[in-house]
């Protein structure tokens, strides 16, 4: 069975919606193609992790589980990915938005149509805009509504703000308003916007090194520490059986007898680890939405919090066994 035809099994609504985020994200495939690859991914990536842990014994018992978790992680990196896409192309065209809708003012206060001032705007320095902007342009040159032209732009981007000023223009032209003044006055209001969203990501700062610090410094080195003191507590109880195979005397009060920690130090090794790894990715998908507002984007910064934390775990717990080798090796 082919790609598309394996695409072909998604129900349609679902494909709809993904032909949509194929299109703000600038993905040039049809949706069914798309799906077919998500499908076959999301199936053989958890077969291969089953098959494999039922090789490896140590893994054995966890292989449904890890299939389960292979196939999430797989369908979580394509939706972030198709994400990152979204984000990456919105950014691109409000970043110069403002400075589009002002050259398309001064073209219309030269006498042009609002199509011709679209497209004589439509410059190389703005990237990503002008390309979709001559595309628009070139259906309408070839007999679509220009309202209608405009529409599919929107579409283009995951834009709320883009979406708001097609609407805004659209309505201008509709009621016969001063499109000049409108395309004005909608860049010096886009600007606005961008100089108070650089204030509040400004503000947020003392937020985001807190994050940072609590999630790639904090946690791991407290997590080492827990850990050495349970291999610590371990390892004298050791001492202390091997000593006095009865354990340790009581006074009588059973329920106030000492006992050995019912956690064992390598369980809680891979507890630790696997806590820091959970907490320096969500940390990092946190400063991504205080900072972009777009949780996604914490797929960028998320390998290097994650590499951090590890690296923080690791020397803490390196420094932390040199500290108590002494203790250690009583027993």
């Amino acid at each position: 069975m082919e790609v598309a035809g394996v695409g072909r099994l998604v129900p349609r609504g679902m494909t709809a919606q993904l032909g949509r985020s194929l299109d703000m994200s600038g993905i040039n495939m049809k949706p069914d193609v798309f799906a077919g690859i998500v499908v076959i991914l999301c199936v053989s990536v958890p077969l291969v992790a089953f098959i494999v842990s039922n090789v490896v014994d140590p893994l054995k018992e966890w292989a449904v589980l890890l299939a389960a978790v292979a196939g999430i992680i797989t369908f979580a990196i394509i939706y972030g990915y198709l994400g990152l896409r979204m984000e990456e192309r919105k950014n691109k065209v409000e970043e110069v938005l403002p400075d589009f809708l002002g050259l398309a003012s001064s073209n219309v206060r030269a006498g042009m149509t609002i199509e011709q001032a679209l497209w004589f705007a439509a410059r190389p320095e703005f990237g990503l805009l002008s390309r979709e902007v001559e595309i628009m342009t070139k259906r309408t040159y070839s007999g679509e509504p220009f309202v209608q032209s405009l529409r599919r732009l929107t579409l283009r981007f995951n834009s709320r703000t883009l979406e708001r000023t097609i609407n805004l223009l659209v309505e201008g032209m509709g009621s016969g308003g001063e499109i000049a003044a409108l395309l004005e006055k909608t860049s010096a209001d886009l600007r606005q916007l961008q100089l108070l969203r650089k204030e509040i990501s400004g503000t947020m700062l003392m937020y985001v090194i807190f994050i940072a610090f609590a999630s790639c410094i904090g946690a791991p080195m407290l997590y080492a520490l827990s850990a050495e003191l349970i291999a610590v507590a371990n390892a004298i109880w050791d001492n202390i059986l091997k000593n006095n195979p009865n354990g340790l005397p009581t006074t009588g009060a059973s329920f106030m007898s000492p006992q050995r920690p019912a956690v064992d130090a390598n369980q809680f090794f891979g507890f630790a680890l696997i806590s820091t790894a959970l907490t320096t990715t969500m940390s990092a998908f946190i400063v991504a939405v205080i900072q972009t507002g777009n949780m996604w984007n914490g797929l960028k910064s998320a390998p290097f919090f994650l590499i951090g934390g590890g690296i923080i775990f690791f020397i803490a717990k390196f420094a932390l066994d040199s500290m108590f080798a002494g203790i250690m090796h009583l027993s």
